[in-house]
């Protein structure tokens, strides 16, 4: 079967009537431990999927911007120069990229942009970020220039954040644009650098659909974002040296958290409880210890549910269900959260 490169290449050549002058190609992921740390710059574990965005792309005669979003079967048109909102947002998050990558003074072609992409929208997959890590690295190959993963990790975030109103993190597009299929990245979102980390052989992480679709602007997510604020705000007047809440230990936070409000407190405590679980799942994949990965996962669900509110009581339950499944060790909610897919760690079918 051909790969989703060259499906998006030879849609290409047969819509604009010429090769593609280049193709990329970046991968969703699946976060096992790590929710919402990112934006505060603490550690994460996440491994990239086979599924994944495609983008090809070529230089045109004229002004003119023509994005193809072979899933959603639409196009998008603009010329340089008359780049504003359309209300679509695949079209919008194009329209940001070109804009953004213009927007030091660079010389930009028209240019054709066909994307192509296997992972489901709103499903917490990353497809967002995969898209854009797609477009942008085919403008910026376009006007001769190379973004590196650090840099992407700066740029997508900042293209979400004013074209679509949702202040996400830097985790996504450095995952996408710098992992590849089959390994376990632990991501430091501060320094922005990773290790790669193996699963023990015999056991594998899935993503399992829970069935409910959602856009991240309509859901609770950047509030929660102000409720972290809120909560960092009120951990510094009691330790004015905190740099982060990923930065208190469980006992620091302890001893402070009778002087946060409750939901201060219950945002905050998923944040350095999180934070403590990432580092004892590195040091159980680095063991061999799947039995602790899997306990570790299910406790994250657990504080995405209580202290964070960012699941579901019928996502609960689907997440209860699998667990009861011969050979699951851990299933937790990944994404944003609100709906999209579970991560599932099991032992894989021989």
């Amino acid at each position: 079967m051909p790969s989703l490169s060259t499906k998006v290449e030879l849609l290409f050549g047969g819509r604009c009537k010429r090769p593609p002058q280049g193709v990329h190609f970046a991968p969703g992921r699946l976060v096992m431990l790590g929710e919402h740390l990112d934006h505060q710059l603490g550690p994460v574990l996440a491994a990239p999927l086979s599924e994944g965005v495609a983008c090809a792309w070529g230089v045109r005669p004229d002004s003119r911007v023509v994005v193809w979003s072979m899933n959603a079967r639409q196009k998008d048109s603009f010329h340089q120069g008359q780049v504003f909102k359309s209300g679509r947002g695949w079209a919008d998050l194009a329209r940001g990229a070109y804009a953004h990558v213009g927007s030091d003074g660079r010389r930009m072609p028209g240019i054709d942009l066909m994307v192509l992409g296997d992972l489901p929208i709103g499903a917490g997959l990353a497809s967002s970020a995969a898209y854009l890590v797609v477009i942008l690295r085919s403008l910026y190959e376009a006007i001769g220039e190379y973004r590196s993963r650090w840099e992407l990790a700066e740029d997508v975030p900042a293209i979400e954040s004013e074209w679509l109103g949702v202040r996400c993190g830097n985790m996504d597009p450095y995952v996408v644009a710098a992992a590849k299929p089959g390994q376990v990245l632990h991501l430091d979102c501060r320094e922005l650098n990773h290790d790669v980390l193996q699963l023990a052989e015999g056991f594998e992480l899935t993503a399992e659909d829970t069935g409910i679709e959602r856009r991240l602007a309509d859901t609770p997510y950047n509030a929660r974002r102000s409720e972290l604020e809120t909560a960092l705000g009120a951990a510094r007047e009691a330790a004015p040296d905190l740099r982060g809440l990923c930065d208190l230990t469980p006992e620091a936070f302890a001893a402070i958290e009778d002087q946060l409000d409750e939901t201060s407190r219950r945002r905050a405590r998923h944040v350095v409880m999180e934070t403590a679980r990432v580092a004892e799942a590195k040091d159980a994949i680095l063991a061999g210890d799947m039995a602790t990965l899997g306990a570790l996962m299910n406790a994250g669900h657990a504080s995405l549910a209580t202290d964070f509110e960012s699941s579901l009581p019928v996502i609960d339950a689907q997440a209860d269900r699998i667990r009861g499944e011969a050979g699951v060790l851990g299933a937790r909610l990944n994404g944003a959260g609100w709906g999209g897919h579970l991560a599932v760690l099991r032992r894989a079918a021989s």
